[in-house]
């Protein structure tokens, strides 16, 4: 395109609010882009461009003219500087696609040398959008197939895994975790995955929408739930976004901890959720793995009344009555 039109650069460029996902230009070094959007990140009152183009449809050919009417004030001071500095301002604009907080756009950055542009070549530069919007749209499209891709590739795992994009909608999952919306431990409203506790369900989106916004890929969130069952351990993971991408979703991984990795976590779960002692957690965790009393006292080094003694603290910050009650409160945790 950029040859075609005699322009120096040619551009494609996603917006979100306060952020550029993807801003592909030939030619120019990938680390002066990154220093560019680093500076404006799409503002419209930075961005002379983002604002001449703000409120259009699709095709609507912006250019010079329209840069120099929007780009009076002094907030677009700093982007005029940097335009002039990678010698960029000239050329001609259109949004190609547009969504509810974002928008495609796909520009000619033209050089003092190249001039500004004409008429002719803004009707070039009009012929050749709609077949990148083409383009772009099949592009989405496929990348849209990629969660089904990637659930195909999880069920070979054996957890139970959910793939969310940034709002915590459900785009796959493995049969281990529809087991745990079968069973009531997780559900689905809209789409959204979710758990009954409200205060759970707000912290684990929360938790979802923070890992969508900033540079981390990965938090641990313990849903505390009622009380009468052990937490749940939800590790959630931000897959990277591929630089080919177009699509504004974030990919997530949200795996519930169960069997081993859960029985890992335990000591810290009961410690910090129970508030059990070191010595209560290691004999609750001891009598889940169905060793006796006896067996219990003789490792630990201590008599059995000693152990009876502490069953009964352990008893009452788990919230149970019988021995039976916490193997199977436990237990049933370890084979989730």
């Amino acid at each position: 395109m950029a040859e075609m039109t005699g322009s120096t650069y040619g551009q494609l460029v996603g917006f979100v609010p306060g952020d550029v996902p993807f801003n592909w230009i030939n030619d120019l070094d990938q680390d002066a882009i990154a220093r560019f959007v680093e500076h404006e990140r799409g503002d419209p009152s930075i961005n002379v461009r983002v604002r001449a183009s703000l409120t259009d449809p699709a095709f609507v050919i912006r250019s010079e003219a329209d840069y120099r009417a929007v780009g009076r004030s002094p907030g677009f001071d700093l982007y005029r500087e940097m335009c002039d500095a990678y010698d960029i301002f000239d050329g001609c604009q259109t949004k190609l696609l547009e969504g509810r907080d974002h928008f495609i756009g796909l520009a000619l950055n033209r050089s003092r040398k190249d001039g500004k542009t004409d008429a002719d070549t803004r009707t070039l530069f009009a012929a050749i959008a709609p077949q990148v919007r083409h383009a772009v749209k099949m592009q989405i499209a496929l990348e849209s197939r990629g969660a089904a891709l990637l659930n195909g590739a999880m069920e070979y795992v054996g957890l139970p895994i959910f793939i969310c994009d940034q709002t915590g909608v459900v785009n796959g999952k493995t049969s281990e975790a529809e087991a745990l919306l079968s069973s009531g431990c997780f559900r689905l409203i809209d789409g959204r995955i979710g758990v009954s506790d409200p205060r759970d369900n707000a912290a684990l989106l929360q938790t979802i929408g923070r890992l969508h916004r900033r540079q981390q890929r990965f938090e641990t969130l313990m849903l505390r739930g009622d009380g009468q069952k052990m937490p749940l351990i939800v590790d959630i993971c931000r897959l990277p976004v591929q630089p080919w991408r177009l699509s504004f979703s974030s990919q997530l991984l949200v795996i519930v901890r169960s069997g081993r990795r859960w029985h890992d976590a335990a000591p810290t779960i009961l410690r910090t959720a129970f508030k059990l002692s070191a010595a209560e957690t290691d004999i609750a965790l001891a009598l889940a793995r169905g060793e006796s009393r006896e067996e219990i006292a003789a490792v630990r080094r201590t008599s059995v009344q000693t152990v009876k003694a502490q069953l009964k603290s352990i008893f009452a910050k788990l919230g149970v009555v019988r021995e039976v009650e916490l193997v199977a409160m436990l237990g049933g945790s370890f084979r989730m």
